[in-house]
């Protein structure tokens, strides 16, 4: 009989740890979609103003000119800085200052996400378009030049040249509006459809950072002595990444993955399980599910039963 059970036992162990890797497997499939960002990033090539940070990995750094952007990386800029980042394809990508924004990694169109600042991109694609996305509104093309500007009321977009098609955020879902031409201007506010008008307004233009007005450089790391790296601050703590762990969720692929090992800093484990409701997918992950019951008399050498919450180990 105690043999019977034993065996028992140990059957009823294999379907636990098979039950807890199927569950593991499946939180990061969720979470981390397969990439193909490899070639979407950039040599900055001005930087003005102070140095900006990185959020690359779990880490927070800071870099200046010279320094190369790769997917996934997010890039916050301090009050009168200017980036002039030189894309793979001749690509250009101006930052303005106060902005935050991520090189998103996805599988098809390479695609930045701005929460709040000013953008310019010069779009020379011959393959894929390149998108501009806020909490709004935003815009792809395959050859055009766009000034993007976000804050807490709507999202502005400004198709300097060439053709594009708006694209309209509902909820956590990306469709597509209307095509664009040369000197269109859109506004959209939260819930609102976008209004179109056929020149940037008055005082889009009056905010509008003084190196946006014109053409992105080209060229400009011709004129670099070396390239850079980006220097390592610290593990990011919460209110570093509270915004992007937050945003829509189809644009946070890859953060479980990305962002567990900080649930080891017991404050910021607190902070996640605080606002769980923001992102419920981390909810198994702090709190895993229990193992399946096991319906079998324990024997001498039963280990006892206990229950654990806190961060993974």
């Amino acid at each position: 009989m105690f043999r019977q059970a034993s065996v028992v036992s140990r059957g009823l162990a294999c379907v636990r740890a098979i039950a807890l890797f199927v569950m593991l497997l499946s939180a990061t499939a969720v979470d981390s979609k397969p990439t193909s960002g490899a070639n979407f990033g950039g040599l900055v090539a001005i930087a003005d103003g102070e140095p900006f940070t990185i959020i690359r990995g779990a880490n927070l750094e800071t870099a200046t000119k010279g320094v190369t952007l790769a997917a996934g990386d997010i890039i916050e800029t301090g009050p009168g800085a200017f980036l002039a980042i030189e894309m793979p394809g001749g690509s250009l990508l101006g930052i303005g200052p106060s902005t935050r924004l991520y090189l998103m990694q996805r599988t098809d169109t390479p695609t930045i996400v701005v929460l709040s600042g000013w953008v310019k991109v010069d779009i020379r694609s011959k393959a894929a378009p390149l998108r501009v996305l806020g909490p709004r509104m935003g815009i792809q093309s395959r050859q055009a030049v766009v000034v993007f500007y976000t804050d807490q009321r709507a999202d502005q977009v400004f198709d300097e040249t060439g053709p594009g098609t708006l694209l309209i955020r509902d909820d956590a879902a990306t469709r597509t509006g209307k095509e664009t031409q040369t000197n269109q201007f859109f506004v959209r506010e939260e819930r609102s459809d976008p209004v179109t008008q056929p020149r940037p307004a008055a005082d889009f233009v009056a905010k509008m950072p003084i190196p946006f007005r014109d053409p992105l450089p080209e060229h400009a790391s011709a004129k670099l002595s070396k390239k850079a790296s980006p220097q390592v601050v610290r593990e990011v703590n919460y209110s570093d990444v509270e915004s992007w762990i937050n945003m829509p969720r189809d644009w946070r692929w890859g953060f479980i993955t990305r962002f567990r090992r900080r649930l080891n800093d017991p404050a910021f484990f607190a902070a996640m399980d605080t606002h769980m409701s923001q992102h419920p997918e981390w909810h198994d992950i702090l709190h895993p599910p229990p193992p399946p019951y096991e319906d079998v008399p324990p024997g001498p050498h039963a280990p006892p039963q206990t229950s654990q919450t806190g961060p993974p180990r």
